[in-house]
Formats: C-alpha cells, sequence, structure tokens
C-alpha cells in the first residue's frame, strides 16, 4: 500500500487511530459543554425574564441548555463504548465490520484512507494523512462490503476509485 499510515503494524495503527478518534471527541464534548453553559446562563439571566407572555427568549434558551445536556450525555456515553472498544485487525477474506481500515486510490485524486467504525462523520489526521471516519451502519459500507481488492468502488460520489487493501 502505498500510504504511510500502513507502514505500521496494523495493531498500533488502530492504537494510534482509536486514540485520534478519542482526542476528537473530547473536543466535541469540551465544545458541547460550552455550549450548553452559554445557553443555561442565557436561560438563567435577569436580563431574559419575559416582559410579556410572546417573549421567549428564556424559554428557548432553556430547551437549547436541556438539549445540549442530552447531547453531552450521548457523547460521553460513545465515548466510553469507543474508549472500550478493541479495535480488531481485518485482511482481505473478512468480511468488512467495524474496525476496518480501508485503502481507496484513484488516479486523479490520490488516496482515500475510510476506517469504519461505531460513529462516524469526522476526518482524522494521522501521520499527516486524513482518514475519514464512517459508521459501519452507513449506506456506503454496504457497497464497500460487495467489492474486494482490486474492484472499482464508488466514493464521494466518483467511480475510478480502486481498492487498494484494508488492515
Amino acid at each position: 500500500m502505498a500510504s504511510t499510515v500502513f507502514s505500521l503494524p496494523p495493531d498500533i495503527l488502530k492504537q494510534h487511530l482509536q486514540q485520534a478518534l478519542l482526542a476528537d471527541m473530547d473536543d466535541e464534548i469540551e465544545h458541547a459543554i460550552r455550549a450548553a453553559n452559554v445557553a443555561q446562563a442565557t436561560a438563567a439571566d435577569d436580563n431574559n425574564r419575559p416582559e410579556n407572555q410572546y417573549d421567549t427568549l428564556a424559554l428557548e434558551a432553556a430547551y437549547l441548555a436541556h438539549g445540549q445536556s442530552e447531547r453531552i450525555h450521548q457523547l460521553q456515553q460513545l465515548r466510553i463504548a469507543i474508549n472500550r472498544w478493541q479495535v480488531p485487525v481485518f485482511d482481505e477474506d473478512d468480511e468488512l465490520g467495524a474496525g476496518a481500515l480501508l485503502h481507496l486510490q484513484h488516479p486523479q485524486q490520490g488516496d482515500a484512507l475510510l476506517w469504519l467504525t461505531p460513529t462516524g462523520g469526522r476526518q482524522l489526521t494521522l501521520a499527516e494523512e486524513t482518514v475519514h471516519v464512517i459508521n459501519v451502519k452507513a449506506p456506503l459500507v454496504a457497497t464497500f462490503r460487495r467489492c474486494t481488492v482490486g474492484d472499482d468502488c464508488l466514493w464521494q460520489g466518483q467511480s475510478g476509485w480502486v481498492w487498494q487493501g484494508v488492515c
């Protein structure tokens, strides 16, 4: 595989990816806590007491603070699960699942690294390379399950991506 990320042994590579994912989640949790604190302060501020029945700023801020608190709880639970996750190593004969790291290559676009995890919608940087974090339940994963090494795959709406390997 041409990607320098794959110069690491697969188990060490997965540990680095897991730590990068946890750090990214920590940042997201911290951001959500700050947002919840701002919403809570807005809801409790004496200047935001309703002046009439149509003045709903404090009520809206309270709803926002509650929603942020629920989001924080969900993120914390997911972070605990990711921290406990024993990330498996895959080879070309294994069925794709959570923990698989796919290497795709496009003649014009270069390399793409996709890591299938219990969460998604993130990009991590490892060894100066971008790793796209894809939820293992995403429809895209079903498409990759039908591919094998050497196959042409569709990625980001473009064909021509060739599956180079998995670990």
